[in-house]
């Protein structure tokens, strides 16, 4: 009987450890201390919005491969019409650095299909407002003011191999 208690107990410790090593998102979070240095530069706080910060992973010398795609937006109510939020993204100037950052700029307007929806059913989606590619740069933080009540989504890019063209 003990050897089973044993068991159980240790088949139980396991378990507890790896759930506790695990990210339940599956992206691993890798530390980049010199876009975290340059921070301290950029602005903290505007009134009325808050403040973003996409620190890029370390990606080394393949850079010009990569691109980062800004997708502000806001969480509501949607029907079956495709909707898209005015507005865009600012780009910056960072006084006596030489850095650029952004602001995402909106009147808060939707701009909807007008489709019969026939099951008038609501379901809570994020809606885009249009996005914006900016150059993948490691070394510095991304920062980007939005007003209060929207959010902000990024992607990264990345760029395939380059194949010949055919001469013909």
């Amino acid at each position: 009987m003990k050897r089973f208690q044993l068991a159980g107990f240790l088949f139980i410790a396991m378990a507890l450890i790896s759930c506790s090593t695990t990210q339940k998102t599956g992206k691993t979070v890798v530390k980049n201390e010199e876009a975290q240095k340059q921070l301290e530069h950029f602005p903290k706080e505007k009134k009325g919005y808050k403040r973003y910060v996409i620190l890029p992973p370390e990606k080394g010398s393949s850079e010009a491969d990569f691109k980062l795609e800004l997708i502000p937006g806001k969480v509501m109510p949607t029907d079956c019409n495709t909707r898209s939020l005015n507005g865009k993204i600012v780009e910056k100037d960072l006084r006596g650095w030489g850095y650029s950052y952004y602001e995402f700029a909106t009147n808060g307007t939707v701009i909807s299909t007008m489709m019969a929806c026939p099951d008038g059913k609501k379901v809570e989606k994020f809606v885009r407002a249009k996005s914006e590619q900016i150059r993948y740069n490691s070394k510095l933080p991304v920062v980007v003011f939005v007003p209060d009540g929207y959010e902000l989504k990024y992607r990264i890019w990345n760029a395939g191999s380059t194949t010949d063209a055919a001469v013909k």
